[in-house]
């Protein structure tokens, strides 16, 4: 077997795609630009060694990423840097060579990974919800994360771990894997749920039981997340799993399973509630948020709500009176001129920063594949989980939501017509099971 088709070659890649970006050993412990040119190099080698790394689609962003940000950088006087252009690149090239090493086994051994990933972290946070006194027992390298409080009564925050399990001292009892914050890790897991449920036909299992394991897997992962977008973004791909007629297409029970699964999910949920009222994960990660303290209506000024609608005001605001964008340092200032603690909402984020043509062109790349090659309810379902997600989140670009628009233009016959076709053919294999 070729060196660039090798199963360990395809892994290791995985795990560069699955840690870029928002791992605390990119966003934490590797501080600096150094990191992404190492992989730049790593993926232009691969780029000229063998031409199954080769892809027009990625070098559509390359050119949009590069352009965008030299003109911005020129325009603003300095407000874009290399930096933001490192990180672009190494979001979509890392996709990109983790598909294409070996297309026809990707999907399958990208679940396989993020399954394991998962339950490793649900292992870890029961451990240290349940006994948090063994977290100085945990052998994994110690760094600081973050200050918080008023100046000069700064409390700092620490993180412990970085590459198959980090605890961090600001979400103790919250599930973030290797990430800086649960709201990245549930990227990763929606995402892989998405491809478990409506790709199940792309899936290579021994069996439906291996199939049954990997959800379950992933939405232990999600449940111990805590993370509201992750959880709405859950609840959108399990309703459509449930009202497609036709989303059972090889791994027939599915759906019984999962009615068992969120049925004992709901279950624990609500006996946390009685039993913690506003310390529960329900309180806590829905009602709070979303309803705020008196639970009369919705209400987004609770929580981090109200630091992501400022800043989509003050996005909205400079994309209308100034289209062609301002840059980080003007956005910044602006965006401090509103409120304290503005965040996220990278999604309008990058079109006030970099300009309204740039981000309507990114996104016609992202999303037509998805619109022209996934069946309608599907197309817009990703749609959804993309906004909703983006909105919430400081990056734009994360390789969970890469991969399947990669994968339908990387992938000739992923087309839902081609899907079928290959369904079918598996149908009797496991319509006994």
């Amino acid at each position: 077997m070729k060196f660039g088709k090798s199963v360990g070659m395809q892994y290791f890649l995985i795990y560069l795609m699955y840690i870029i970006p928002g791992s605390c050993l990119f966003a934490k412990f590797l501080q600096g630009q150094a990191k992404y040119l190492l992989l730049l190099m790593l993926y232009g080698w691969l780029f000229v060694q063998f031409k199954q790394f080769r892809s027009g689609y990625a070098l559509r962003f390359v050119a949009l990423f590069t352009v965008s940000v030299l003109f911005t950088r020129f325009y603003t006087n300095g407000g874009a840097g290399i930096g933001s252009l490192f990180q672009f690149l190494v979001c979509v090239l890392s996709t990109q060579m983790a598909i294409y090493c070996d297309k026809e086994k990707f999907l399958t051994r990208w679940v396989k990974f993020v399954t394991v990933m998962a339950a490793i972290s649900v292992v870890f946070w029961a451990v240290f919800y349940f006994k948090p006194d063994l977290v100085s027992a945990y052998p994994g390298t110690v760094y600081k994360t973050q200050d918080l409080g008023s100046a000069g009564y700064e409390v700092e925050y620490h993180g412990r771990g970085l590459l198959i399990y980090s605890y961090l001292e600001i979400h103790p009892t919250r599930n973030c894997g290797v990430f800086t914050e649960p709201g990245v890790h549930q990227v990763v897991l929606n995402m892989t749920l998405f491809i478990l449920l409506f790709w199940q036909e792309r899936l290579d299992f021994k069996d439906s039981k291996q199939y049954r394991l990997c959800v379950l897997g992933v939405l232990l992962g999600l449940v111990t997340c805590q993370s509201t977008t992750g959880y709405i973004g859950t609840i959108m791909i399990l309703a459509m799993f449930f009202v497609t007629s036709d989303s059972e297409k090889k791994y027939k029970g599915i759906k019984q399973f999962v009615v068992v699964a969120v049925a004992l999910g709901m279950v624990v949920l609500l006996a946390d509630y009685a039993a913690r009222n506003d310390k529960s994960i329900l309180y806590t990660q829905f009602i709070y948020k979303l309803f705020g303290t008196d639970g009369g209506g919705l209400d987004v000024s609770e929580g981090t709500g109200q630091y992501r609608t400022g800043t989509m005001m003050v996005c909205l605001d400079i994309m209308v009176n100034q289209p062609f964008g301002v840059g980080y340092d003007i956005f910044n200032v602006m965006k401090n001129a509103y409120a304290d603690g503005l965040v996220a909402a990278s999604f309008l984020q990058f079109p006030a920063v970099f300009g309204v043509l740039p981000w309507l062109l990114l996104m016609s790349l992202i999303f037509l594949p998805v619109l022209t090659r996934l069946k309608p309810g599907i197309a817009l379902l990703y749609i959804f989980l993309f906004v909703n997600t983006t909105l919430a989140q400081t990056d734009l670009m994360y390789p969970g939501f890469f991969m399947i628009p990669m994968y339908l233009v990387g992938v000739p016959d992923a087309s839902e017509n081609d899907l079928e076709k290959t369904a079918s053919r598996n149908e009797e294999e496991f319509k006994t099971e």
